[in-house]
């Protein structure tokens, strides 16, 4: 079975005012994180504020347009059920693995992408209750992308790597075998006694020692010191 690592975490948040960044975000700004950059998602009706460690990322993301998250090419996502967690009871988190997963499959054709290219998604992930697990279109560590973005080595918080990530899944709903093998591999741990969904990092500075705790979806940020 292929080796998987994370690329990148998404976590669903509320659709600030117009001009204006989430609460999240000045959260994670107050704890001395540096923003790595932003972009939309042309016909997917969202977008991102990113935050690049040396190993993977951390993705804020938002509806920017109703319209184009519940049109007929983002249906199957569930993304705007997911953005709706609040109220619905579904998972605001996204996985992304790389290079490649050893799961079943379906190809998400994501508007703003390349013609004729995708997004494998696993089909676990049509349950809005599950996170959103996929591969990553960039498939490159962030301190190993052809255009560097600022890494968080070089913010005041001095962490520089996610060194491990626990994910609370309501105990009530169904198990999911994609989460087994991902916490067999040693990419995550599992946590079922809770009623709520939840993610913890762990960060570490150059030297691999665990600094931070970063907890999801509240972006609250606590020192291990």
């Amino acid at each position: 079975m292929a080796i998987v690592e994370i690329d990148h975490l998404f976590i669903f948040v509320d659709t600030p005012k117009e001009g204006d960044t989430p609460a999240e975000a000045h959260r994670l700004q107050s704890a001395g994180f540096v923003e790595s950059y932003r972009r939309n998602h042309p016909g997917q009706g969202t977008t991102n504020i990113c935050y690049c460690f040396d190993n993977a990322y951390i993705e804020l993301l938002w509806v920017n347009n109703t319209s184009d998250i519940t049109s007929s090419l983002i249906r199957e996502t569930k993304l705007f059920e997911r953005s709706q967690w609040k109220e619905t009871a579904t998972s605001p988190f996204g996985i992304a693995l790389r290079p490649e997963m050893p799961f079943d499959t379906w190809d998400y054709r994501a508007p703003y992408l390349p013609q004729g290219m995708s997004i494998p998604v696993t089909t676990t992930s049509l349950d809005a209750r599950q996170p959103f697990i996929f591969t990553s279109p960039g498939g490159k560590r962030p301190d190993h992308w052809r255009e560097p973005r600022p890494l968080q080595q070089k913010a005041p918080i001095g962490c520089h790597t996610i060194t491990s990530i626990s994910l609370s899944v309501p105990e009530s709903y169904p198990s999911n075998n994609d989460l087994d093998t991902l916490e067999e591999q040693g990419v995550l741990r599992q946590n079922r006694d809770t009623t709520t969904h939840k993610m913890v990092l762990e960060l570490a500075d150059k030297n691999g020692q665990a600094t931070h705790y970063l907890d999801l979806p509240s972006c609250r940020v606590t020192n291990t010191l």
